[in-house]
């Protein structure tokens, strides 16, 4: 798992409430990052779900744990913990945050 990215894009609502998700998924590009965080972890509970090649995907476990969303998770997301958390932010060039 590699923790530099372009731009990390943050997701916080599931992606059946709004068009955060379809339009982070519509602006990402190769050597972007997708961290899954709040409401935005359901996505990662959608085996559906899938990112475009050369976008790496990441989902917050604190989050799926307080939604009760078990393994498995979607292949494309890697569950991350907070410290990894901070790593991934902090290396990546800039941050969006989808609300």
């Amino acid at each position: 798992m590699s923790l530099r990215s372009d731009t990390l894009h943050c997701v916080v609502r599931s992606p059946r409430d709004g068009e955060a998700f379809a339009l982070a998924l519509a602006l990402v590009a190769p050597g972007d990052g997708v961290l899954l965080l709040q409401d935005g972890v359901w996505a990662a509970a959608d085996s559906s779900t899938t990112l475009p090649a050369g976008v790496c995907g990441y989902v917050l476990a604190g989050d799926l744990m307080k939604r009760g969303i078990g393994a498995p998770i979607n292949p494309h997301f890697s569950v991350i913990d907070e410290a990894s958390f901070v790593a991934l932010a902090a290396n990546a060039a800039r941050q969006v945050c989808w609300a």
